[in-house]
């Protein structure tokens, strides 16, 4: 496989399902980094790797740990940050809590480096402000992985989708299943 068929493959729309939203902000979208190094593996096999740039900083100011990595695939390296907040009332001297700290901001590195070689664009395209930009080209969900002869249910009340309900996502350019009443606000294209 050249680059260009391996960068084909892994920014290909990740299955239903695979976007995660904070706990704290159901705006906030995020792919799991276990499914971008899945994603990684699989595609790019051992034409990929990893390297961590320098030692962490820890902002103290801030409770927070900063990473800094370089993602290479094929000989094609692109950067990341990441940052990862730590409890004021842990001690980041502590070997666990800063571990953990580590880890999590690493795991936030490697997607920024991820989201520069457009790894899961299409899966969060809905939920940023890029989505309605027709100079960026994103790779849009095909109709047979967007399983609509599949009933579907309302991810956020679990209630079937009505033909009224699937009108408003199609109309509205809407890809993951909402009732018409749970849309977030942020999805709905003003006209």
């Amino acid at each position: 496989m050249n680059y260009k068929e391996i960068a084909l493959a892994l920014q290909a729309p990740f299955p239903n399902g695979t976007v995660q939203f904070s706990s704290s902000n159901k705006r906030q979208a995020h792919i799991p980094i276990q499914v971008y190094i899945n994603r990684l593996e699989k595609v790019a096999g051992e034409h990929w790797s990893w390297s961590v740039i320098g030692e962490p900083t820890i902002v103290e100011a801030d409770s927070a740990v900063i990473v800094r990595g370089e993602l290479s695939i094929l000989g094609a390296k692109r950067s990341g940050m990441g940052f990862s907040h730590y409890d004021r009332g842990k001690d980041i001297k502590n070997v666990a809590v800063f571990r953990n700290a580590v880890n999590a901001a690493e795991a936030d590195a490697i997607r920024s480096a991820c989201d520069k070689f457009l790894i899961g664009w299409s899966d969060l395209a809905p939920y940023r402000d890029c989505e309605t930009d027709e100079s960026i080209e994103i790779n849009n969900r095909s109709e047979d992985i967007r399983e609509t002869d599949v009933e579907r249910v309302c991810q956020r009340c679990a209630k079937k989708l009505t033909d009224i309900d699937q009108l408003f996502l199609e109309v509205n350019r809407i890809k993951l299943p909402y009732c018409t009443e749970h849309v977030p606000k942020h999805l709905i294209k003003k006209i």
